[in-house]
């Protein structure tokens, strides 16, 4: 059960006269303050009142904060490529989102964390590699990730996507600071090992299309180059308000624009767009190999010029897939069941 007492405190206000108490809860988003209150009446509970009102509405509260999170941090960021409220309204979903997955990190016991990070990089691993079309099972993924069972039927490759994923993650985990080329190139090592011989390395050959795009990719002279460009604008446009989430995408959708690899590019550009995400406080997105159609409908609206849309898109996925878990687990928490 999450603990509101340690996080509310009795606050007493007179009005015309009249002594009112409420429960007050204190909010911050950098440096912007803010408060929000429950009614209680007028009349000053007891201990034991007190301790069934903070319970009672510890659900209600935790909402309250929620949304005034949200509307603090909303204006920190400028709303391009959306115009005006529409913009708003964009950024402050995405606001609340991360604030009810930082609650959750918060709140959550050690082994409620591990046990849905466990579950969400199984999903991760099916859904990344399922996208390519790999064919294991969630259930043949879990397997072959914990238990060393290898799936028959399945070949090396399809096992070897799979299994890369152990170190994969283990570098991610200790990955400290800003992506650049090398954590791009060392990614692409982990996830491509015993599967492409160019593991790590640019492609070298300009004779590589993407299927069923009709797109010019990046020359391979120009890879590093346009892919430093594209980091670079990425960390810069967030130091010029842009939302975090918008920028994740847009550099993913120009990642594969320049598709620096041989193979394996949707994997590692998946792996790195979840990194950004992760190092501005979203969790990561598991890109379910059901989603795969979707997910390929917003790579193409960028690549019609729509960031908007393809923006919209990515939102929509993320959020499709964790809303009804989130607010769940929210009144959960809060309840005591």
């Amino acid at each position: 059960m999450f603990n509101v007492s340690a996080r509310a405190r009795l606050e007493r206000r007179r009005s015309k006269g009249q002594l009112q108490f409420f429960l007050a809860k204190d909010v911050r988003v950098g440096d912007r303050k803010a408060k929000v209150t429950k009614y209680l009446g007028t009349e000053e509970p007891s201990l034991e009142e007190l301790e069934k009102a903070l319970v009672a509405t510890a659900y209600e509260l935790e909402r309250k904060a929620l949304e005034k999170r949200t509307e603090l941090s909303v204006s920190r960021y400028a709303c391009q490529p959306f115009d005006g409220e529409e913009g708003k309204i964009v950024v402050h979903m995405l606001e609340r989102f991360r604030f009810l997955h930082r609650f959750f990190q918060d709140h959550l016991r050690p082994d409620e964390l591990r046990e849905g990070e466990e579950a969400l990089e199984l999903r991760y691993v099916n859904g990344s590699t399922g996208i390519e079309g790999n064919t294991l099972t969630l259930q043949e993924t879990r397997l072959l990730l914990q238990e060393g069972m290898v799936p028959e039927g399945r070949s090396l490759r399809e096992i070897n996507e799979v299994q890369n994923f152990r170190a994969v993650r283990a570098f991610r985990e200790g990955h400290r600071g800003r992506i650049n080329i090398s954590t791009i190139k060392r990614i692409h090592s982990l996830a491509m090992s015993n599967i492409d011989g160019s593991a790590g390395t640019f492609r070298r050959t300009d004779d590589i299309g993407i299927i069923g795009r009709d797109l010019l990719l990046a020359p391979s002279v120009l890879i590093e180059e346009e892919l430093s460009a594209a980091l670079a604008e990425h960390y810069g446009s967030m130091e010029d308000g842009m939302h975090p989430f918008f920028s994740a995408v847009i550099f993913h959708h120009r990642f594969e624009r320049i598709h620096p690899f041989t193979d394996g590019n949707g994997r590692v550009g998946r792996e790195v767009f979840n990194m950004m995400l992760e190092a501005n406080g979203f969790p990561r997105v598991p890109f379910l190999s059901g989603e795969r159609e979707r997910y390929l409908r917003a790579l193409m609206k960028g690549d019609d010029g729509d960031a908007k849309g393809m923006i919209e898109l990515f939102m929509r996925i993320m959020l499709d897939q964790r809303r009804d878990v989130a607010m769940e687990t929210l009144r959960r928490l809060t309840s005591g069941d």
